[in-house]
């Protein structure tokens, strides 16, 4: 459907299309600022995901990131080669692999917490600080009635 297909009005009243806008600027705005710090934007999700628990499945960070198996493992291949992450096989699954983070992944993951906290705080500078938490609240009871369906 075109934007010219809808009625007058609809689309700023629409969570599908305010959040996907939104979601795009987010996305937009962090890739420049993991691009300043040499860091591709694929990989974003896996270190704070490691840097939160480290030695975490292959599986387990494919279905904490809603990723498929295949990106998984293509995402973990390339930082591998660039030293931010290594594998060890389970002890008690010779099937399971574990990742974790390795002295340069941990340290720079340490560095993009502050980063996020920057860009939250400018995409809601319209919001008081009351605003925020409901804000939050209220996308954390979405996501959790979209994690059943």
């Amino acid at each position: 459907m075109t934007g010219a297909n809808w009625p007058k009005g609809t689309q700023n009243e629409s969570f599908g299309f305010l959040s996907q806008v939104l979601a795009r600027r987010v996305d937009e705005a962090m890739k420049k600022q993991l691009a300043d710090r040499n860091l591709d934007f694929r990989f974003f999700m896996t270190l704070m995901q490691l840097l939160a628990e480290d030695g975490q499945s292959q599986r387990e960070l494919g279905s904490r990131l809603s990723l498929r198996e295949y990106q998984v493992s293509r995402n973990l291949d390339a930082m591998a080669a660039d030293g931010l992450i290594e594998r060890q096989t389970d002890p008690s699954s010779r099937r399971t692999t574990l990742v974790f983070l390795t002295a340069k992944g941990r340290e720079l993951a340490q560095t993009l917490p502050p980063l996020i906290h920057q860009l939250n705080d400018g995409f809601l500078s319209a919001l008081s600080q009351d605003e925020r938490v409901v804000l939050i609240d209220m996308l954390q009871r979405i996501l959790s009635v979209t994690d059943q369906a």
